[in-house]
């Protein structure tokens, strides 16, 4: 993959995980599953009663942002 290819397919892992844990399934990674449940659920959370939801959320979304883009820009996230 080019470095141009490979910059294309991290923004798009990392605008993927606006809903936290899609850019990780997009690009293989196992631990997309629990994070989309984690995203899923804070989301509900917030939507229904809980605005303090919005704290954790915009945390887990920052989170999976850097961390696909670093997964595929360098090969390791921020937990590897």
């Amino acid at each position: 993959m080019d470095p141009l290819e490979k910059t294309s397919h991290a923004c798009l892992a990392a605008a993927l995980s606006l809903v936290p844990g899609f850019g990780h399934l997009y690009i293989g990674e196992k631990r997309g599953g629990p994070l989309l449940l984690a995203g899923l659920l804070l989301i509900v959370l917030w939507l229904s009663v809980f605005s303090v939801a919005l704290v954790p959320l915009i945390g887990l979304v920052l989170f999976c942002m850097v961390d696909t883009y670093l997964t595929v820009s360098r090969d390791r996230g921020l937990l590897s």
